[in-house]
């Protein structure tokens, strides 16, 4: 037997003398052995109500602090994400968007406070951004093998993420990386990018377009996390930010 186990027994046996002792004082003293049996025995009926009290209240703050637990931890994986590959799937996307006009404001986010986080969550719940990518035809084979190698580079980060069976809770964050995955499947299986009519292209833009608008949702998302967790990491966001062309993660004020 452990010394675990033998711990238990000792204070076991040591409760029950206690019992025995202040029962059997009460008992002499007094000589009410129907007070003291009613006392027990009513005693013994809330036993039930407290198990049964602290079984579900108990067992559910207990879930709640765990699922706090856990969505904090994911959020805190979008970081990783983004750095590994979040920041330059945007600066790809961004950088050929014909409709560039739509996240001009995404600029002037360093100014930004929790209520304009969650009113730009709320818009891009609601309604779709803009993408189209504006590529000269003989551009176009360059630009998808670099946006091909980033995803084929990335890949074993990405599917690693997706294997996460806690990522099932953030939604969002699921189809995002659904959406990327099968982007990176549609550009894997063209093996040579020059045969990409603008039919193709059309269709590999659709994918983009799904990708750019969960990709810029998250985006917001993660800096709202950080601007009310932990302010000191969105600076560093903040200069590198991916929708700003003037960017510069060197610190100039």
């Amino acid at each position: 037997m452990d010394e675990h186990k033998r711990w238990k027994i000792k204070f076991s046996i040591l409760m029950i003398i206690l019992i025995i002792i202040i029962y059997g004082s009460n008992y002499i003293v007094l000589g009410d052995g129907e007070h003291i049996i009613s006392y027990v025995w009513t005693h013994l009926g809330f036993i039930p109500v407290d198990i049964l009290v602290v079984a579900f209240i108990l067992d559910e703050i207990i879930e709640k602090k765990e699922k706090e637990a856990m969505l904090e931890k994911l959020d805190m994986l979008m970081s990783t994400f983004f750095s590994e590959v979040g920041n330059d799937l945007i600066s790809q996307l961004s950088s050929v968007n014909k409709y560039k006009t739509n996240t001009e404001n995404l600029k002037s986010i360093k100014d930004w406070n929790q209520k304009d986080y969650e009113n730009k969550l709320a818009e891009l719940k609601d309604t779709s951004i803009d993408f189209s990518a504006d590529i000269p035809v003989e551009q176009r084979e360059e630009f998808l093998e670099n946006l091909r190698d980033l995803l084929v580079n990335k890949r074993e980060f990405i599917v690693n993420l997706i294997n996460n069976p806690n990522l099932l809770e953030k939604e969002e964050f699921t189809g995002l990386i659904n959406a990327i995955l099968h982007l990176d499947e549609e550009l894997e299986h063209r093996t040579d990018l020059a045969l990409v009519n603008d039919a193709d292209f059309g269709h590999l833009n659709g994918d983009m377009q799904r990708v750019y608008n969960k990709l810029v949702h998250e985006w917001v998302y993660y800096l709202k996390y950080l601007d009310k967790h932990y302010p000191y990491m969105i600076a560093l966001v903040i200069r590198t930010n991916p929708f700003d062309e003037d960017a510069s993660v060197y610190v100039k004020e």
